[in-house]
C-alpha cells in the first residue's frame, strides 16, 4: 500500500469525530435548550401560582374589602409575589363573584381574550364580593418563549403561551352584624 493511501486513511479517521459531532451536536443543543426553556417556564408558572394564592387570600379573608380599596391591595400583593420573575405590568387578572359553583366552572373554562390589533391580553373585571360569596381569581401571564424553535412548537402564532393561575374559593364569613 502506498504512503499516500495510508496518509488519507489517517485523515479520514481523524475527521470522523467532527462529522459525528456535526450530526449529533445540533440535536443535543436543541434538547438542552428545550430543557432550560421548559424548566424556566415551569418555574414562572410556580411563581404565578404562589402569588395568585397569596393575593386571593386577602379577598377570601376580607382584608382587601376592609381596607377601602380592594383592587389596589390585591394588585400590590400580586405584584410583590411575582415581581422577582414577572413584571407587574405583564400580569392580567380578573376577580369575579358567582352565585353557584357551576357558574364558576363555566366562567373559569373560558380562555382569556387578546386584542386583535396589538395581541395584548384584555383585562376583565374586578369584584371582590362580600362574605360567603363564591369567588374566582384568574391571573394570566403571556409567556414569551426565548427559544424560537420551542415557541414555534409549543406557542401560538406570536410564539408565546398563556400561563394561568386560577383560585376558586368561598369568602369567609368576615361580615359583622351591625
Amino acid at each position: 500500500m502506498s504512503r499516500a493511501i495510508q496518509y488519507f486513511r489517517k485523515l479520514g479517521e481523524r475527521g470522523a469525530t467532527a462529522v459525528e459531532f456535526a450530526i449529533v451536536g445540533p440535536l443535543f443543543l436543541m434538547l438542552l435548550l428545550a430543557i432550560f426553556e421548559l424548566g424556566y417556564m415551569t418555574f414562572v408558572q410556580s411563581v404565578l401560582d404562589s402569588s395568585a394564592r397569596t393575593a386571593a387570600r386577602l379577598i377570601r379573608t376580607g382584608q382587601a374589602q376592609g381596607s377601602g380599596n380592594a383592587q389596589t391591595d390585591f394588585q400590590t400583593a400580586l405584584c410583590n409575589g411575582a415581581s422577582s420573575v414577572i413584571g407587574c405590568s405583564n400580569l392580567i387578572y380578573q376577580v369575579q363573584e358567582f352565585p353557584t359553583w357551576s357558574a364558576t366552572q363555566t366562567a373559569v373554562n373560558t380562555p382569556p381574550k387578546r386584542d386583535p390589533k396589538t395581541g395584548q391580553l384584555i383585562p376583565a373585571t374586578f369584584n371582590a364580593g362580600n362574605c360567603g360569596q363564591i369567588e374566582a381569581v384568574q391571573v394570566t401571564y403571556d409567556y414569551k418563549f426565548f427559544t424560537m424553535w420551542i415557541g414555534q412548537q409549543l406557542g401560538d402564532s406570536m410564539q408565546s403561551a398563556f400561563l394561568m393561575s386560577t383560585v376558586v374559593f368561598q369568602n369567609e364569613p368576615f361580615c359583622t352584624a351591625g
